[in-house]
């Protein structure tokens, strides 16, 4: 350690020096501090000092000219001031260089994109890659063959001819979770943002991820499942161009090949689609098939020809030709939308057993069902089908989920109709896989939001599996209206005039009328949806809880479709009676008319009675005809005021 220098002679007498100074400037600070206001005022006008200012001013005015440092307050002040500035100045700036390397990344960034042929927004574009570098890794997959209800999502990649559109891909997969980046842009019209989505499946396939994996973890663990007598089903869900043909084709030919190579049954394929309620065989010049209960309440697909697959090619050309003659429709977004719900079905038997059953089902196009508020009325009828049969499915499912005392409401659709016996039974021989298929460009976001809420309703778990689930139909009855009680008229003031007396019962009777006039045609829809009307209650009842499309009103909408297509049926069905009837009529018209015009004698009263007879017979047919027509239309009009009442309330909601 170092030695202390002792300090010289010198040194000490400076110091000392400099302590006497620094106790008289101490003294003379004390002094001044310690005057008057008077005092000081006195004093800078003897030493010729300017007396302006606050007092403090003044103090330090003062001390100064006693060559004393004045208050620092002011400096500090001022200092602070300064560095305020300074501080501005320099954010300033560095906000400045920001914007600079900001614009100047956002060029290189186009320029990049247009050199490979892309078009998107490079802001958007950096946000949504900056927020996926903070998604967790993947994790591995889970086999389906543990879960009776398996929800997968997978995302397909994003066209060369989309992003030359100016698409970005905003969706990012991690397996379990899927992540929906809305691109949004606030009030100011300039700043731009996401809103970023997060659900979690119990599978969930990225686009790097191919047909071999999606069918490893999906279809693949549950084939020992169909060879032991189990029956699944396996839905394609999204919207149209999400790739639900691309992965239903994958897994048909990778299923049907390991079910022949590993089973020695005989297998039966049927393939049929169901569109505006109707039912076409595709492998049977799509004949109109008849859907049937019979008296053990099984369902009968009436009219349904199987067909005998000797090998898995054959079986695989059958299910590419049903393909090829399904009903398609171009849409504003889809070329070639799906108007359909298409049902393949194998059946595995064995000396006319059957030991196992798979069911594919492609789905219509899920942005078909928006189409209840088109502007054409056969569009507005197909959407409100398909809307209808998939909140039917939802229910359908998750009644499997919760249990075999659940009610499933099979009859809310024709769709979930012909499959009732992959959701009863309520033991461990169903299960159900659902695949939804989702776009991943950002124009596509609202589709794939919806295709992933729809998805993620179907795996929620019920609040208690070993409950009892009773469905307890709603009583039907008028709509109670609320009475205002008037209070009783004064002695003293004068009794209503007869007029306003005979206005006011008139006006209750009329609205006595439209109550009655509501609760006929509403039983009358009751009447003719029949057993269906029940479930389609159930549904109704279950996603006005959830506020789904627009609450009732959407749903009654279904009703209204639900009750025309079965007029529809009706009204074709008496159209050709009648031309059945009128034909026989005619023939008899015929042998009239040539006894009236041949060589021999006839009896005139005879013909004229006969005449009148078959005029008032076609008269009679044609005009129960006409009374079905004008129900019919009248129907049809209600549809039309309805559908605009839906379109304007859908446009306030957006507001």
């Amino acid at each position: 350690m170092d030695k202390k220098v002792p300090a010289t002679q010198a040194d000490k007498i400076k110091e000392k020096f400099k302590n006497q100074k620094d106790f008289q400037c101490l003294r003379k600070e004390q002094v001044i501090e310690a005057m008057s206001p008077e005092d000081i005022l006195q004093e800078l006008k003897n030493k010729g000092l300017p007396t302006y200012g606050t007092n403090r001013e003044r103090i330090d005015r003062l001390k100064k000219a006693n060559g004393l440092n004045p208050s620092d307050s002011n400096s500090a002040k001022k200092g602070s001031v300064v560095n305020s500035i300074e501080a501005i100045s320099k954010k300033r700036e560095e906000r400045r260089k920001k914007m600079e390397e900001e614009k100047l990344y956002k060029e290189e960034r186009k320029a990049e994109n247009e050199a490979m042929g892309k078009g998107g927004d490079v802001v958007f574009e950096a946000m949504i890659n900056q927020f996926r570098s903070q998604v967790p890794l993947q994790d591995q997959h889970i086999p389906s063959s543990n879960l009776k209800i398996c929800v997968c999502v997978r995302k397909r990649p994003i066209f060369t001819k989309e992003e030359a559109q100016g698409e970005i891909d905003s969706i990012s997969c991690s397996n379990p979770r899927v992540l929906v980046h809305e691109t949004k842009v606030k009030v100011d019209g300039i700043t731009k943002y996401l809103e970023n989505h997060t659900f979690v499946f119990d599978n969930t396939f990225s686009e790097k991820e191919d047909n071999a994996t999606v069918y490893e973890y999906s279809l693949k663990p549950l084939c020992p499942f169909i060879l032991g007598g189990g029956t699944v089903t396996c839905f394609a869900y999204g919207q149209t161009g999400s790739g639900k043909t691309f992965t239903m084709k994958g897994l048909q030919s990778m299923v049907v090949n390991e079910l022949f190579s590993a089973s020695k049954a005989t297998f039966f394929v049927s393939f049929f689609e169901i569109y505006g309620g109707k039912c076409f065989d595709l492998l049977n010049d799509r004949s109109k098939l008849q859907i049937l209960e019979d008296g053990n309440g099984n369902i009968q697909i009436q009219g349904l020809v199987e067909h005998t697959a000797a090998n898995q090619t054959e079986l695989i050309q059958m299910i590419e030709y049903g393909n090829s003659v399904r009903t398609t429709h171009a849409t504003t977004s889809n070329e070639d939308s799906s108007r359909s719900h298409a049902v393949c079905q194998i059946s595995l038997k064995q000396k006319n057993i059957i030991v196992g059953k798979l069911r594919l089902v492609d789905l219509a196009g899920s942005e078909r069902a928006q189409d209840c508020i088109s502007n054409n009325r056969q569009r507005r009828i197909e959407g409100a089908e398909i809307n209808k049969s998939l909140l039917a499915l939802k229910e359908c499912i998750r009644a499997l989920r919760k249990g075999p005392d659940a009610h499933v409401p099979y009859r809310g659709s024709k769709m979930t109709l012909v499959l009732r016996d992959s959701f009863e039974g309520g033991s461990d021989d169903k299960k159900v896989i659902m695949i939804a298929c989702i776009s991943p460009g950002h124009s596509s976001s609202d589709h794939s939001l919806n295709s992933l809420r729809y998805a993620d309703r179907l795996k929620e778990q019920s609040s208690g599996g070993n409950q009892v689930n009773q469905f307890i139909p709603k009583p039907d009855v008028a709509p109670v209206k609320k009475v205002v009680q008037q209070p009783l008229p004064s002695a003293k003031k004068n009794p209503p005039a007869k007029k306003d007396i005979k206005r006011d019962l008139e006006r209750q009777e009329k609205q006595e009328r439209q109550d009655k006039q509501e609760k006929q045609d509403r039983q009358e829809r009751q009447d003719k949806l029949g057993k269906s009307f029940k479930d389609m209650e159930y549904i109704h009842d279950k996603n006005s809880e959830e506020e789904d499309n627009f609450g009732r009103e959407i749903l009654d909408f279904h009703e209204k479709v639900e009750t025309i297509l079965a007029e529809e049926e009706e009204l074709l069905e008496n159209h050709v009676n009648a031309i059945k009837e009128d034909a026989q009529i005619l023939t008899k018209e015929g042998e009239l008319i040539a006894l009236a015009q041949g060589d021999g004698d006839y009896d005139v009263d005879s013909y004229v009675q006969q005449m009148e007879v078959l005029i008032k017979q076609k008269l009679q047919v044609y005009q129960k005809l006409y009374e079905k027509l004008l129900t019919f239309k009248a129907h049809l009009n209600e549809e039309e005021e309805f559908s605009n009442h839906l379109t304007q309330n859908f446009q306030n909601l957006k507001k």
